[in-house]
């Protein structure tokens, strides 16, 4: 058996409606780099039809893995869940609200490979929140910023590709509170 060299990791909350589509851009994608890579979907505890949605994916394609959270633990401890399952060398992780674009994978993954990166972060141009939303994140990476030291930025949030090294280090830290941006800088 090939050791798989892609992994996509993806938590699901509120998704039912937009899982196929995920799924099928990530397969018209990821094929142009490779055909040996799998496809993890975290169900947050979401109270929509995504788990049944998961399952049936999971059933008609071997490369999909579903993986059910008994509730919902935020994306971050979702996220982290699928970490511990995948087995690329290569590991994706993104939003399945396809914010993130499966489009942009290779992109990624090029800048990887011929810069000899280990991490290669998406930063978004626009984001598609609602004001609410966009107000309380900047007010949220402001506090963040001023707790942490450290300055963060809103447009790059999860969507990045992380070289298997990095995500073992990351697996070992085991930390109550997990903001996975942050763990990952």
């Amino acid at each position: 058996m090939n050791k798989t060299h892609l992994s996509v990791v993806s938590p699901v909350y509120l998704a039912e409606s937009l899982l196929k589509e995920l799924v099928q851009r990530l397969h018209e994608n990821l094929i142009c780099i490779t055909d040996n890579y799998e496809i993890i979907l975290v169900e947050d505890g979401s109270p929509d039809k995504s788990w049944e949605m998961i399952e049936d994916l999971c059933k008609q394609d071997k490369k999909i893995k579903g993986i059910r959270l008994s509730r919902n633990f935020g994306q971050h401890y979702a996220i982290t869940a699928g970490l511990d399952h995948v087995s690329g060398d290569w590991v994706i992780v993104m939003d399945c609200d396809l914010q993130d674009r499966p489009e942009e994978i290779s992109r990624l993954y090029n800048s990887a490979i011929e810069g000899q990166y280990d991490i290669v972060l998406a930063k978004r141009a626009k984001r598609r929140d609602s004001f609410i939303k966009s107000i309380s994140s900047k007010l949220f990476y402001g506090v963040l910023s001023y707790l942490t030291g450290a300055k963060q930025d809103a447009s790059v949030a999860n969507f990045g590709i992380y070289h298997k090294t990095v995500i073992a280090s990351l697996q070992k830290l085991r930390e109550p509170i997990c903001y996975f941006p942050t763990m990952i800088r």
